[in-house]
């Protein structure tokens, strides 16, 4: 747990997902994992590499519609790049349940905008207003329409109205809101399980690298 929320935001989301059955876990969680901790003697020397470039805040938001077999919960995910590695990331269950992926995929990007906000307030106090602004990289073009569209339909007009100032974000510019394809989103890896290529991509996307190689190469 502590790696998962400190240093490791490769592993956020099998933690979060086996974190759910601690008081009565199975054999197959025990196995799940035992496959985590496999995995992290394997990765050992890895860890967050931040470099000189990379000065603009970035993040990616997804969202895995409908994804716990046990209540139709969807999971959110979200990370945020600076100096090109993570300094914050999210995996968990939306409180309630989305009724389409759109509805998914704009409480996830509340929930990010939420962050994006905190993170831009933050890093102006301690004297990088620059940074203030943030480019949120989304990949459901249905969530990024109805964040700019101010008109209601009926297959939005019940979500959540906290979601709804992710608008009054992006009039006041504190959020940049791009549309991005799926392949290209690296929080993808905390939404879900992912297979080997894309997890590799993912994992090196948050600017986890071998360190102790990393730091020859300087």
């Amino acid at each position: 747990m502590y790696l998962a929320q400190g240093t490791r935001p490769d592993i956020a989301h099998v933690v979060s997902a086996l974190s759910q059955w601690w008081k009565s876990y199975k054999r197959i969680h025990w196995t799940c994992a035992k496959r985590v901790l496999r995995y992290l003697k394997g990765t050992i020397n890895n860890g967050s590499f931040y470099t000189k470039t990379g000065k603009n805040l970035i993040g990616y938001t997804d969202a895995d519609w409908g994804n716990c077999g046990l209540d139709r919960r969807s999971y959110t995910g979200s990370v945020f790049l600076l100096a090109n590695a993570a300094i914050s990331w999210e995996s968990r269950k939306q409180r309630t349940v989305a009724l389409s992926s759109t509805e998914a995929e704009y409480t996830a990007l509340s929930d990010a905008t939420r962050e994006a906000i905190y993170l831009s307030r933050f890093l102006s106090e301690i004297g990088l207003p620059s940074l203030s602004k943030v480019t949120l990289h989304n990949d459901n073009q249905g969530a990024a329409k109805l964040a700019v569209n101010p008109v209601f339909h009926s297959r939005s007009k019940h979500i959540d109205i906290r979601c709804h100032f992710i608008r009054h974000a992006l009039v006041e510019h504190r959020i940049d809101l791009i549309y991005t394809p799926t392949e290209d989103i690296v929080a993808d890896i905390l939404t879900k399980a992912l297979p080997s290529n894309k997890h590799i991509f993912c994992t090196n996307g948050f600017g986890i690298k071998d360190i102790a190689i990393s730091r020859t190469q300087i």
